[in-house]
């Protein structure tokens, strides 16, 4: 069982979640590790995925077994979909034919919302015992999802027996679209056989996704602002501790033990995840501090136009216009 698992389960009816939600190689997978080292928090990296990822796909979990064959993913499949009939590729197109990220942009009323999560037939049913049973399972009081999407927020926020948490986390956008288009190249672990590899998109694709993901994330704020935080990704590799601290505080959770060893350093052990970046795989005392590798290898024409396609959520989360150069 992982490490942080403690035998004293929540005794709160609802599912406490704390979900990240942002545009993809923002940071969350060394955010989400780190929360996951916390006491009786449990980071499932992109359950989203599960169906396919996991059900279907088979991928391995980062303790270094298939999904079939991790004892955590298993506990939580037979608690959940044993003797249901519950067809993982079904579950994949009621997702995909579901709630969208325009829906949220060109429909943001929260009853036409409603109405797209009540078309989605069992998904949402299955996605609420999911979670269910990977509180039994783990044993934890928070549940850490790097989801991201913006869609699958809504979706849990809709949730009964959910407590959602939005975690926005925010990067500046012509860090990710460096990230997304120097880190194409970067092999998945599928299993046997495999030559798949990571996700790519090209800057001005990175560009506009950004805007509409943080645009549609903000709407998730309107609703119940007591229950956002935002977070920039920059301010959390500056001074993570303090970040981390702050984020207990938002989850009304201070009595944590903190997982630092010292201001930057924290243990990671590896965590039960089949869904997101490889270095979910590694483990061991890490150092957290700024990259600001793209300021260097990123030319100032390509900055420029990622700026250009980026400009009002620049300013809206303080981030520079000018094109950026590493000082250090």
């Amino acid at each position: 069982m992982p490490g942080n698992m403690s035998l004293d389960a929540s005794t709160n009816d609802k599912v406490k979640v704390l979900y990240v939600a942002g545009w993809g190689r923002s940071g969350s997978t060394l955010l989400g590790r780190v929360l996951g080292q916390i006491e009786q928090f449990f980071l499932v990296g992109e359950l989203r995925y599960m169906w396919d990822r996991g059900l279907i796909e088979n991928r391995f979990c980062s303790c270094g077994a298939p999904f079939d064959q991790c004892p955590v993913w298993q506990q939580v499949v037979s608690r959940t979909f044993v003797n249901e009939g519950i067809s993982a590729e079904a579950m994949v197109g009621l997702r995909e034919q579901g709630l969208r990220t325009r829906h949220i942009l060109l429909t943001p009323a929260r009853k036409s919302l409603q109405a797209k999560i009540a078309n989605m037939g069992e998904y949402p049913g299955s996605v609420e015992k999911l979670y269910n049973a990977v509180r039994e399972v783990s044993q934890s009081r928070v549940i850490v999802d790097t989801s991201k999407f913006p869609s699958y927020g809504y979706v849990l926020r809709n949730i009964p027996s959910v407590e959602l948490y939005i975690l926005h986390l925010v990067r500046d956008p012509r860090a990710a679209a460096y990230s997304w288009e120097s880190r194409r190249k970067l092999k998945l672990d599928y299993g046997a056989g495999s030559d798949k590899f990571m996700t790519s998109h090209n800057f001005a694709e990175s560009s506009l996704a950004w805007s509409e993901w943080n645009l549609a994330i903000e709407n998730l704020r309107r609703q119940e602002p007591e229950r956002y935080m935002l977070l920039r990704y920059e301010d959390f590799v500056e001074n993570p501790r303090n970040s981390v601290d702050s984020i207990l505080r938002f989850l009304d959770e201070e009595g944590a033990k903190s997982p630092f060893i010292s201001e930057r350093q924290v243990r990671l052990e590896v965590p039960h995840t089949f869904s997101g970046n490889p270095d979910r795989f590694s483990g061991g005392t890490v150092t957290i501090k700024p990259d600001a590798s793209w300021k260097d290898n990123m030319s100032v024409t390509r900055q420029a136009a990622v700026a250009a396609l980026t400009w009002p959520g620049l300013i809206r989360y303080k981030y520079p216009l000018r094109p950026q150069r590493n000082n250090g």
